[in-house]
């Protein structure tokens, strides 16, 4: 008797023979359950589990279920409130490996396009853009974040993230070309913005964004107004086209997306928005607390972590990432207000601290009073010995180095007499052995010419040989 679970067990095996796919956990489950689970999830998880739990009707069974489910919407589910769309709510290693048919799902799903005040594309490097093809005309949106990183975090990404320009800038085209869109910041990928990218020859997209830059400082200038109510009309327009903060929304705060203008100062006469030269985006002073570099004036935000790693045990100065130098000897570093670790000004190339100067054999870094520089030894060296520097002072600086270079010229030089000694000898013995050779060969020549006649000698004989038995034969037949 066929009991009742191998029954089950050879009907599924029938439905999928025939195309017939197995219940859906949509349709297992009751609404409210889904509902409830997914209330203990974060926003974006949210979203990617109302995605992942709806069936995609592939046949007719799955139509009829449709029919049947009870009317709890998947809306429901994934929730309402999508104001900020952020994929850095997720953990980071799954944000990485989603696709951008993952992010079109869920901006679909959500109704971002209706919905989403903001949106941050955190740690999404496996995308190209073209997922962001449901924000297409999009009036409602007011932030998009490009960056792919977290706030207050490096910009820098490696590898490159593969977000394109040819699949980005026709839907930002179509967002700004609409004349009521909402949108106020955006942050672009730190590759795009990287001038070392860049040439006067520009590429295609490369100009292409350079246009895009250009269209949307227009629409900037055109839309907003500062938080003292007076439109933005700068001369020098709100997008920077400088070089560390090239292609950065200026007088915007990235945070609360508000803006100022320069009349906007403090009770102090302090400007209320800076920007940050570690993660590269402008706060105000309400959203982020932000410190002064000691060594060159520009401001960092305290969530970056301002450096103050100098080696020197008694210094307090805080400093950007720009404002240190690090020992290419012992890999310390050093702020430049303590100025214990310089740079050669002739090459800058080579940095050295005091300590590792004094240290025997290390290209070591000086200061000289009379040039007013600090030069490597291996420049001052250079160009003392070309005479393009008659300084006593360097002169003096570098005249162990040179007494040491002397003395290891000395060396080599005995070296290479003892070597020219060696050479000379196997000189002579060469010649020796040459003329041993060339009589060899006449003794050779003079052989050959004795096997010769010897040959001749032996060629005669044979012929006398075979006479003398001729003879022999003809007297034996004679006799006989």
């Amino acid at each position: 008797m066929i009991s009742n679970r191998s029954k089950r067990r050879k009907t599924a095996a029938n439905a999928s023979s025939q195309g017939i796919t197995c219940p859906h956990i949509y349709d297992l489950l009751p609404g409210g359950i889904l509902k409830e689970v997914a209330s203990f999830l974060a926003p974006t998880s949210r979203a990617l589990f109302a995605v992942a739990i709806t069936p995609t009707p592939s046949s007719p069974y799955d139509i009829i279920l449709a029919r049947c489910r009870p009317r709890v919407s998947r809306s429901s589910i994934a929730g309402s409130d999508w104001h900020t769309l952020d994929f850095g709510d997720i953990e980071k290693e799954l944000a990485a490996k989603l696709t951008d048919d993952d992010i079109s799902q869920v901006l679909l799903h959500i109704d971002a396009g209706n919905k989403v005040k903001r949106l941050r594309l955190t740690n999404c490097i496996n995308i190209s853009g073209s997922g962001l093809a449901p924000l297409l005309g999009c009036t409602s949106i007011e932030q998009i974040d490009l960056s792919l990183v977290e706030a207050h975090q490096l910009p820098q990404l490696d590898p490159a993230p593969q977000l394109s320009c040819g699949q980005v800038f026709p839907i930002l085209e179509s967002i700004i070309n609409q004349e009521r869109n909402s949108l106020k910041h955006l942050q672009f990928p730190h590759v795009w913005r990287d001038k070392k990218h860049y040439s006067y020859s520009y590429s295609y997209l490369d100009f292409r964004f350079l246009q895009f830059l250009e269209r949307y400082d227009g629409m900037l200038e055109n839309s907003l107004t500062a938080c003292c109510g007076t439109r933005l009309d700068l001369a020098d327009g709100l997008i920077f086209f400088g070089d560390e903060d090239f292609g950065v929304q200026d007088h915007t705060c990235s945070e609360c997306i508000k803006n100022y203008c320069y009349k906007c100062t403090d009770e102090y006469g302090n400007k209320l928005v800076h920007f940050c030269h570690t993660c590269e985006r402008n706060y105000c002073t309400t959203c982020t607390a932000m410190v002064e570099c000691s060594s060159c004036a520009e401001y960092v935000c305290v969530d970056c972590a301002p450096l103050n790693d100098c080696a020197n045990p008694s210094c307090t100065n805080i400093n950007c990432k720009g404002c240190r130098s690090e020992c290419e000897v012992c890999n310390k570093k050093w702020c430049h207000n303590c100025e214990d670790c310089p740079f050669c000004e002739n090459c800058y190339e080579v940095g050295c601290c005091f300590e590792c100067s004094d240290k025997e054999g290390v290209n070591g870094v000086y200061w000289c009073d009379i040039c007013e520089s600090y030069s490597c030894d291996k420049c001052r060296v250079k160009q003392c010995q070309s005479g393009g520097n008659n300084c006593k002072e360097c002169a003096r600086i570098i005249s162990p180095l040179l007494l040491e270079e002397n003395k290891k010229l000395q060396e080599e030089l005995k070296s290479l007499k003892d070597r020219n000694k060696e050479v000379k000898t196997l000189v002579e013995e060469n010649k020796k052995m040459q003329v041993e050779n060339t009589e060899l060969r006449d003794e050779v020549k003079r052989l050959k010419y004795g096997n010769k006649s010897l040959w001749d000698q032996n060629t005669t004989l044979g012929v006398e040989i075979e006479d003398l038995t001729m003879k022999m034969r003809a007297i034996r037949m004679m006799a006989s």
